[in-house]
Order: structure tokens, then C-alpha cells, then sequence
């Protein structure tokens, strides 16, 4: 049965088994039992690969990859990290290793920088562009950088110098904290809490706000979003 919130989550009831597709990747969770089932109904139609088996068992992984991400088990309960490997290469195409890092992913442009810096010339849009979508890739699992990264996304069709300066400080910023790593203990919860707020026109070029909040279940973060909302502001 398709998930009402996305076609991509699936859930056999009888069986206890929910499934997150994404392409053909698989990723399940439920009792070694009907994971054993489904590994062998599955096995009859297509041809399949195990990557690993996370569980509390002396037998299952205590660490496994999922699309990248590396998921572990622990005493505590689970950790997540992002493939470490997209910080790498942001760090080495901006020729970045060794540079000064900084506490904050980006700064507020000025209006001057928004609107007038110039252009790049042919010959650097494609990096530009590489490291961007690279960044945007990244931010998914990183919310510190997610609204600097979208900054840096927006002027994909015209990269200019200022762009170039704020995907600069965005690496500088990875250079000091390659990594993130999400904890979720083992823990009771009773509800859902969802945060969100908005700039206000905090695009001086586009007068446009960015949405962003984040939902948690108990002290879990679930989701993270930052945004660029298609109204503009006319005052403030």
C-alpha cells in the first residue's frame, strides 16, 4: 500500500514491513522474518543484492550505506551521516584545502552585490554549476547549510562574482565542519512539533522571503526546509 503523504513509502500491513523506494533501491524495516519474506517473494521475479542488515542482533550490520548516507546501529539507538565525500569534493574544485574556515555558511548580501556584480565569463559557468547542484545535493542532509546552499542555487542561470564569493565561503565553511551527525536515541514520544518562520523580503535584489522550519517527532529531527516563496513582498 502507497503512503498517502508519498507514492515513494510503502507499508504490507499483514506483514509489518514499511519500504522507501527510490529508484531501484530498496530500503525496509521490520522483523528479520518478513524481511527474510520479502527478500525471498521479491527474489522470484528479480534478480536482488543485500547491501546489509541493520539490527541489535550478534549477526546484523552495526553500519550500513543507504544511497551514500551511512546509517549505524548503537546501544543508544541510531546515527546518520551524509556521504562525507560531496564536503571532499567541494573543498578540493574550490582549491579550498587548507583555507581559513568560518563559523556561518554564508552573509547577507548587500544590494550592490545582488544587483550589480558582474557576470562570469563562459569559461566558469560549468564549475560554478558542478559545485552549486553539488552543494544543493548536500544540503538535504545538512540543514546548516540549506539556506546558503539555496542562495547559491538561485543564481544557477546567471552566475556572477558575488555568487562565486558566497559558494567560496560556503566551502570554507565545510572545510571546518565536514561533518554532521544525527543522533536519535531510543526515546517515547507523544506528539509532533513543527517550527517555521520566514525573513520577510530578505532577497534585496527580488524583495522575495525564504520559508523554513523543521519538524520533529519528540526530539528527533525528521525534516528540515528552507525555501524561496514565489510572492514578493511589497512592504515591510
Amino acid at each position: 500500500e502507497k503512503g498517502d503523504a508519498s507514492a515513494c513509502i510503502c507499508m504490507q500491513s499483514s506483514r509489518e514491513i514499511v519500504c522507501s523506494v527510490h529508484g531501484d533501491d530498496f530500503t525496509s524495516s521490520g522483523p528479520k522474518r518478513d524481511l527474510d519474506w520479502m527478500n525471498s517473494t521479491m527474489g522470484q521475479t528479480y534478480e536482488l543484492t543485500e547491501s546489509g542488515r541493520l539490527g541489535p542482533g550478534p549477526t546484523d550490520d552495526k553500519g550500513v550505506k543507504v544511497l551514500n548516507r551511512i546509517v549505524r546501529w548503537t546501544t543508544q539507538g541510531v546515527e546518520y551521516e551524509a556521504d562525507p565525500r560531496h564536503v571532499e569534493q567541494i573543498v578540493r574544485d574550490f582549491y579550498l584545502l587548507g583555507a581559513k574556515s568560518v563559523t556561518t555558511p554564508g552573509v547577507k548580501p548587500t544590494f550592490e552585490q545582488a544587483c550589480h556584480s558582474p557576470t562570469l565569463p563562459q569559461s566558469k559557468l560549468s564549475p560554478f554549476r558542478s559545485v552549486a547542484a553539488r552543494a544543493n545535493y548536500l544540503a538535504m542532509d545538512r540543514p546548516d547549510i540549506q539556506f546558503a546552499a539555496k542562495e547559491v542555487c538561485r543564481w544557477m542561470s546567471a552566475p556572477t562574482e558575488a555568487s562565486v564569493v558566497a559558494l567560496k565561503r560556503l566551502g570554507r565553511y565545510l572545510q571546518g565542519c565536514p561533518r554532521l551527525l544525527f543522533q536519535y536515541p531510543y526515546q517515547t514520544a507523544e506528539k509532533v512539533d513543527a517550527y517555521s518562520d520566514t525573513d520577510w523580503a530578505g532577497c534585496p535584489k527580488t524583495r522575495k522571503s525564504t520559508n523554513g522550519g523543521c519538524l520533529l517527532v519528540g526530539s528527533h529531527l525528521i525534516k528540515s526546509w528552507s525555501s524561496t516563496q514565489a510572492v514578493i513582498s511589497l512592504s515591510i
